[in-house]
């Protein structure tokens, strides 16, 4: 192996024990893991897998920003994750020779870790732990989606806009601003609380028209949690 070698698999390594996935892993499973694993560069745009395509593996983000979607029944694209570096994704393929249960696209210029299905699934056999990590990588998904799901359960856009919001506030409770980074598009915002862009739009206004959030072109400023999440509770009620 040569000194080049060396350094691209030393950075693949780092990169690779910096996702919680595989935090405080013995150094020897990770060098082996670098051993098998690669990186993929994925332009803005570009698709790593669609829904249905073979497995060849799961994946860690390494740089970038990566949006996880299905497309539901009536045609709209419905996001499942909005990955950042660090997060994994499509772990359930290690379970299942299905093909990929929904589609990954790079929302900007990225970077990802390939861990090939095969080569893991033989490291597991040995190394039962990494089981245990896969479980509960897949639970952590899982908890993500059933929130997702959750929200869309109120009739009203304006409160479905609400809950999002609040669950991406660190307290909710607080009385100090809360930039919240959209990290995709406003339609497929819109796609994802099940609505129309203008709707979703109308939306926005009236909370920032309230004095509830400021919108910026690619963020949201939540002035007040502890004042929305209030309005929230008198919506549900």
């Amino acid at each position: 192996m040569t000194r080049l070698e060396d350094m691209r698999r030393a950075a693949l390594q780092y990169s690779i024990s910096r996702a919680p996935v595989f935090a405080g892993l013995p150094a020897d499973d990770l060098c082996h893991i670098s051993g098998y694993a690669s990186l993929k560069v994925v332009a803005r745009g570009a698709y790593l897998f669609r829904q249905k395509d073979p497995v060849i593996g799961f994946f860690i983000v390494r740089t970038g920003l990566i949006n996880v979607h299905r497309i539901n029944a009536q045609g709209r694209e419905q996001i499942v994750h909005l990955l950042r570096q660090g997060d994994s994704f499509a772990e359930r393929a290690i379970t299942s020779d299905t093909g990929y249960p929904a589609s990954a696209r790079a929302v900007e210029d990225s970077e990802v870790i390939l861990i090939p299905i095969e080569e893991f699934r033989a490291h597991m056999a040995k190394k039962p732990d990494l089981a245990w990590r896969m479980v509960a990588s897949m639970s952590q998904h899982l908890r993500s989606l059933v929130s997702t799901l959750e929200g869309l359960r109120f009739k009203d856009i304006e409160t479905r806009l609400i809950f999002w919001l609040l669950q991406r506030c660190p307290d909710a409770t607080s009385s100090s601003p809360v930039d919240i980074e959209l990290g995709t598009s406003k339609g497929s915002l819109a796609s994802d609380l099940a609505t129309r862009r203008e709707t979703l739009s109308r939306a926005f206004r009236k909370l920032s028209q309230a004095g509830e959030i400021e919108v910026h072109p690619r963020a949201i400023t939540v002035l007040k949690p502890v004042r929305l999440h209030k309005l929230f509770s008198q919506k549900t009620v």
